[in-house]
């Protein structure tokens, strides 16, 4: 174990949904039922190294190895496991102690801003490597927040077509800049219906980013026959799979296998994170930056925060 300070991204855990609608509880209030008001929050960071210098970025979960789902290579469901930042303290803080095996090296290629967005390409890269998209499937998007426009970008690295869905015109358009196929917003726009017009049957892989229940629920409707979808913004409502027959549904996880090729994407500039952050505030102004990063009128996307 060891402190690093270091440089952190404070982002809303959201998208789309998380900002829009009162039903969602929020990380940074203590109302999610997983963070406890008091709590240190954040997992979305990089630092640099007290003892050596070194600029790291910090993987979030801490995982045993030796539990059932550690031996299959699945760290992150960890029977004995905690996510920082959820189930502990977090990393929004001047210094923080992780152990080394959570540290990785960032090349000098990748900034300190880029860094500090390591979690959501890792999370990208996890959900549609569990999607397994074939070459021109179509992939719909609903929420165009950072999660959901990483989504958007490492599905174009899959050779996917993809229809990103969202409730603000800005989000839309960083779409379109990293290869949505098709745009909707379903403020003036009906998604289902303009869905399968574009697809002719139904989306191939639904992802929702959106973080509402209305959105989960919306998910076998946009879904062709035998489909899949990933839930990630948010993993409760009621859904009617019998307008989805055979398809699969599964609620994302983070893991950490992925952080790896996310420094190497980033690296490569095969992802844009550097273009999603939107506000910077030094640690000192954290509550200011909480306010702005909950504020949809400020236009947020990612929000950093250094020591």
């Amino acid at each position: 174990m060891f402190r690093s300070p270091g440089l952190w991204s404070a982002k809303r855990s959201s998208s789309l949904g998380r900002e829009a609608s009162a039903e969602r509880t929020c990380t940074f209030t203590g109302e999610w039922t997983r963070v406890k008001s008091g709590q240190i929050i954040g997992h979305d960071a990089c630092g640099v190294r007290t003892d050596s210098g070194e600029r790291v970025g910090m993987v979030p979960i801490v995982h045993c190895g030796s539990c059932y789902f550690c031996q299959r290579g699945m760290p992150n469901l960890c029977e004995n496991g905690k996510t920082e930042g959820f189930d502990d303290d977090g990393f929004l803080a001047e210094f923080v102690a992780v152990p080394f095996a959570n540290l990785l090296p960032i090349p000098n290629s990748v900034g300190d801003d880029e860094a500090a967005v390591l979690e959501p390409v890792a999370l990208a890269i996890h959900t549609l490597n569990l999607l397994q998209p074939g070459l021109r499937d179509w992939v719909t998007i609903v929420g165009q927040g950072p999660v959901g426009l990483l989504m958007t970008q490492v599905a174009k690295l899959k050779g996917c077509r993809v229809i990103a869905v969202d409730l603000q015109d800005y989000r839309l358009r960083l779409s379109e800049k990293y290869g949505a196929d098709a745009c909707i917003n379903a403020k003036s726009e009906n998604p289902v219906k303009r869905v399968r017009e574009i697809t002719q049957r139904g989306s191939d892989i639904v992802i929702e980013a959106a973080g509402t229940k209305k959105t989960v629920e919306e998910t076998p409707y946009l879904l062709r026959k035998a489909g899949k979808v990933a839930l990630i913004g948010e993993m409760e409502g009621y859904l009617n799979i019998g307008e989805a027959s055979e398809a699969l549904f599964f609620a994302g996880s983070l893991s950490s296998n992925e952080y790896p090729l996310a420094i190497e994407l980033i690296s490569q500039k095969a992802v844009d994170v550097k273009g999603l952050i939107t506000h910077r505030f030094k640690l000192a102004d954290f509550e200011q930056a909480i306010k702005v990063a909950d504020d949809s009128s400020q236009k947020p996307g990612k929000v950093v925060i250094t020591a």
